[in-house]
């Protein structure tokens, strides 16, 4: 079954079969070693004019009358090849091939062997596939196809030796319709789930939520698929024919309730172009955007791209960096990105390294640079596949195929190899203190030690909470803006319960009063210096967009140190520190007349200083509203 949506737009590769009629009927008769038969002959060419002039039927005729005159004369059957693969009847043809090749050794027309090696390849015969390209290789002088030889070799190599030391993992049907079904996404809740159907060549996009199925219910304007979620289910990126030259869009829809989804939003340039850009992979946060793209600049075919979010709208527009074309991509196709919600996982699909054959799905861990890994026989094969994801516990793999002979959705326990760390998500809800829910016009979540942000709503989305997929045991900053309450800073580490990987985290707002003050958790020096470590960016520039936010407010910013040292130098140090924090929001444009920094040195403390962690507590930045 061909896909409509994987290849409009595609610079595919064009196997050269197509071109390969008539190329060494001509002249045969030097071919035999023997002298054919004059009435044989004479009616070999006689359908040969009847093929060139569309008689092919007539043709087929003259040449079953030659065989009964000269049945071992090849050229009666390799024209009966061409004739037949015109027709599109590949059996008849693929017969007739070897026919003749019983007959002779056809050195004067190798490329007969390359029809046979890729027609053993797409049977995922690869022991006969690698022997006909070898000798296509050897035959050919002029190497019309040897690139795609040299190259199908190397498929051959991998696959037998995956064939040998692999072992495919038992499958299950995950979803199947009447309708061809791929393309498949899940929230990290795993309760909502977005598949692509086809029928004929219209493709349309459904929603799955606690067994019920919904039509999406926004305009479209032709074919679209490839739906990617954020973790929260609160934004779907697809892609979407917009009937132009190319083809496709991205577009992003907001979630409006469990069933309903806004109008779609194009996400405009750079991200779409008037080349051909597809199959987004959206990251958990809403914030990195994966996607196909053959725009001029990558490496050829279709490329993989790279893009970070700038700044969202109220009327649900977006702005997006300058995307970037990834390291792994080859002259071959990249395409159909999937990023776990690791924010570093990312699977695709490609005919540039060695495979199965066609398109295989790869893994890479962009954070390290890795080398792409082929993920198996349990779903590659010697056809392209596409749509394979991994769901939040990280440990089930999802893919269409329709090897049964109608295209399902499957899943599958992954091994080690291929397995992500599980996803443990909080359910994150903004209150204020009479615990009525509260949109913020800010929230992040980041990871102190990576700096990569987690969660990042900016009030332009719908609901009061929302969710976040977070590491286990690492040191995470949350911090919440409301525009006339107090920023909202604490640290939090998450640990992942026995089976429960849902866990409710509940943020208290106070509204802004004087004298009020607030411990910055996220700002770290090291001991004994006032130098910012990068891992406070991200909590101050927090600040800095409350401070934007409430242009009335004025602060003091505190540094306190514990009591290690003497008097003096903790004055001085802990003032240093203050001061590091009044330059920093003083070169993101916060005013100086809205600043004061002053520091206490041991004077306050917290808790009592006869305790590491006493001490480490005394040691710390604050701001007091003035």
């Amino acid at each position: 079954m061909q896909i409509c949506f994987e290849a409009i737009g595609m610079r595919k590769v064009i196997l050269l079969i197509g071109v390969w009629c008539w190329f060494g009927i001509f002249g045969l008769q030097a071919q035999q070693s023997r002298v054919v038969n004059k009435k044989a002959f004479s009616l070999f060419q006689h359908a040969q004019e009847a093929f060139r002039t569309g008689e092919r039927e007539k043709a087929l005729e003259l040449l079953g009358r030659a065989k009964s005159y000269e049945p071992g004369f090849s050229g009666l059957y390799l024209l009966e090849a061409d004739i037949y693969h015109r027709q599109g009847e590949k059996v008849r043809e693929i017969e007739a091939i070897k026919t003749a090749l019983a007959l002779d050794s056809l050195s004067d027309h190798p490329y007969y062997f390359f029809v046979l090696a890729e027609e053993e390849f797409e049977r995922a015969c690869y022991a006969q596939a690698k022997i006909y390209y070898a000798q296509y290789l050897r035959k050919d002088k002029r190497q019309r196809a040897g690139q795609r030889a040299v190259k199908q070799l190397k498929n051959c190599d991998f696959a037998l030796q995956a064939l040998s030391a692999g072992q495919k993992q038992p499958v299950e049907v995950y979803f199947q319709s009447g309708l061809p079904v791929y393309w498949p996404s899940l929230d990290v809740t795993g309760q909502v789930f977005l598949f692509t159907e086809q029928e004929g060549d219209r493709e349309k996009m459904w929603m799955l939520k606690d067994s019920v199925r919904y039509d999406l219910n926004f305009k479209v304007t032709g074919n679209c698929g490839s739906p990617s979620l954020t973790a929260d289910g609160q934004m779907m990126y697809f892609s979407m024919d917009t009937g132009g030259r190319n083809g496709f869009d991205i577009y992003v829809a907001y979630r409006l309730s469990d069933s309903t989804w806004s109008e779609p939003v194009n996400l405009g340039y750079p991200v779409n172009t008037e080349s051909w850009d597809a199959q987004p992979a959206i990251s958990a946060d809403g914030t990195k955007l994966y996607y196909a793209s053959n725009r001029e600049g990558g490496q050829g075919g279709s490329d993989i791209w790279f893009s970070k979010l700038l700044k969202r709208f109220p009327d649900g527009r977006q702005v997006w960096s300058q995307p970037r074309c990834l390291y792994f991509n080859t002259p071959g196709d990249e395409m159909a990105p999937f990023l776990y919600f690791d924010n570093r996982t990312l699977f695709f699909a490609s005919d540039g390294y060695p495979g199965m054959g066609c398109k295989d799905i790869y893994k890479v861990d962009i954070a390290s640079v890795s080398e792409p890994l082929n993920i198996g026989i349990t779903v590659n094969t010697q056809k392209d596949e596409f749509g394979f994801m991994v769901d939040a516990s990280g440990e089930w793999g999802y893919f269409s195929s329709d090897v049964t002979g109608k295209r399902c959705i499957y899943r599958y326990r992954l091994g080690e190899q291929l397995a992500c760390p599980p996803a443990v998500y909080l359910d994150l809800q903004v209150l204020d203190e009479q615990g009525n829910p509260i949109q913020p016009e800010r929230l992040i979540l980041v990871d102190v030690g990576t700096r990569d942000t987690l969660a990042c709503y900016d009030g332009n989305f719908p609901g009061k909470s929302g969710l976040a997929c977070v590491p286990e045991d690492k040191l995470l900053l949350l911090s919440v803006i409301r525009e006339g309450y107090l920023y909202y800073s604490d640290t939090l580490q998450v640990r992942r319960g026995s089976g429960v990987t849902r866990q409710l985290c509940r943020v208290y707002l106070r509204p802004i009063q004087k004298e009020q003050t607030l411990i910055l958790k996220g700002v770290f020096f090291d001991v004994d210096d006032y130098e910012l470590k990068p891992e406070s960016y991200p909590e101050l520039l927090q600040l800095a967009e409350f401070l934007r936010l409430n242009p009335e407010v004025r602060i003091e910013i505190a540094g306190h140190t514990d009591n290690t040292g003497s008097d003096k130098h903790n004055y001085q140090l802990s003032e240093n520190r203050a001061f590091e924090v009044y330059k920093f929001l003083f070169l993101r444009h916060i005013g100086k007349e809205r600043m004061s920094y002053r520091g206490y040195g041991k004077d306050y403390p917290l808790a009592p200083n006869d305790t590491e962690e006493g001490k480490a507590r005394n040691r710390r930045t604050e701001i007091r509203i003035q």
